[in-house]
């Protein structure tokens, strides 16, 4: 890795308890989701584990959540496992499967079981929101995936596709809410997010008095910001007639922290409403390969960035060579970075928040030409290289992570 340099200024839940990874391939092996169905075939008598809610199993869960589960597997909540174990005594020598939505848990039940006497304990990598990515484009994949849904499920990485079979028949809907879908929120990620082309504004709260502007005779294609809202809009559209609908898994958000080497026409079909772009770990890979001088920026407070958070879960290393400049003194600091202003400059928190897209638009305000956010923060660095094949080293770009966070 080139070193991320700035001369003078070089600075050295909902997230499962305990350890995220250290014990992946030694209590308990990983899965990739493409692999599944031919392990699976290669492997008698084993035992699906869904550990989600029962409400995320069964598809009755209110929000976003609802996608699907492996067909024939057993649902224990992984708040209550240690006290269901009982119930699948008789697999201690057999395969166990293990999974929820984003692969945080399952790995939590997955060290649960190993410490508990299961001794050929698989977690699912990605969990069901990466096994769903791989619907449409797996008939293996389809034929372990069922859902009580009555509309179809989109990962982002389908939408090109989708878009060039459905053509002129595909209507696309973004229910966001007026303030959101023209950028005027008080939420600086909310604003930073654009749309697709062509898709039709009609807000959620609209819906039904607006459903006449709807074409009854196209597949519908409802998008939202992060999930939660399209699941309600599709459950109107369908109750009120019409026959084909579909939801984008976990939103704009979902594609924006999707790699747009999947994404085919991402640069075609997305429109920004801002003056920075939007990086996923591996796209921050490629770009500083491709640049001579790199500076990356954290702009978290300098508790985090110690690892000295009260929420320990936060406290996960930081970047190699990123320069610390916490977003509240960032404009009495943007001169001690003028030497980037026409190169590339990636901005990075714990996660995707509200807080790095304040940072990025104060440097664009400032004159910076090359910002970039980088999805999911530091947290989908590490959750890359673990749970994407191919991606591992990714998990070199990162250091001083406390043993409780490995």
């Amino acid at each position: 890795m080139k070193p991320i340099l700035l001369a003078g200024f070089l600075s050295l839940s909902a997230f499962s308890a305990g350890a995220q990874y250290k014990f992946d391939n030694v209590l308990y092996k990983t899965v990739d989701p493409r692999d599944l169905p031919g392990i699976l075939n290669d492997q008698p008598g084993y035992l699906l584990l869904d550990v989600r809610s029962k409400g995320e199993f069964e598809d009755s869960s209110s929000t976003g959540l609802n996608i699907g589960h492996l067909k024939g597997a057993i649902n224990l909540n992984v708040r209550t496992l240690q006290d269901q174990l009982s119930r699948i005594a008789d697999y201690k020598a057999k395969p166990v499967f293990v999974y929820c939505s984003h692969s945080q848990r399952s790995r939590r039940a997955s060290k649960m079981l190993a410490d508990s006497g299961f001794t050929r304990v698989y977690n699912i990598n990605g969990g069901m929101t990466d096994l769903q990515q791989y619907y449409w484009s797996d008939d293996n994949m389809r034929q372990l995936i069922e859902t009580k849904l009555d509309y179809q499920l989109i990962a982002p990485s389908d939408i090109c596709t989708k878009m060039e079979r459905g053509g002129t028949s595909l209507f696309l809907l973004d229910i966001r809410s007026d303030s959101a879908f023209n950028h005027i929120t008080a939420d600086a990620e909310i604003n930073a997010c654009g749309y697709l082309k062509n898709s039709v504004h009609i807000p959620l709260d609209s819906l039904v008095q607006r459903m006449g502007e709807i074409p009854s005779d196209k597949e519908i294609l409802v998008i939202d910001q992060f999930g939660n809202e399209s699941p309600r809009a599709a459950r109107l559209l369908k109750m009120n007639g019409y026959a084909k609908v579909m939801v984008m898994t976990e939103g704009l958000a979902r594609l924006l922290k999707t790699d747009k080497s999947l994404i085919p026409c991402f640069r075609e079909q997305y429109v920004s409403p801002v003056g920075f772009g939007h990086l996923t770990g591996p796209e921050l890979v490629e770009l500083e390969k491709s640049e001579k001088e790199l500076l990356v920026l954290d702009i978290r407070s300098e508790e985090e960035f110690r690892n000295k958070h009260k929420n320990y879960w936060m406290n996960i290393g930081r970047l190699k060579g990123a320069v610390h400049i916490p977003l509240v003194s960032l404009l009495n600091r943007v001169n001690t970075i003028e030497a980037f202003k026409n190169k590339p400059v990636v901005l990075y928190s714990f996660g995707t928040n509200p807080s790095v897209y304040e940072a990025a638009g104060i440097l664009v305000k400032k004159g910076f030409t090359r910002v970039f956010v980088l999805q999911g923060g530091i947290f989908s660095i590490r959750w890359t290289a673990a749970n994407v094949k191919g991606h591992s080293a990714l998990m070199n770009w990162v250091e001083d992570v406390p043993d409780e966070n490995l």
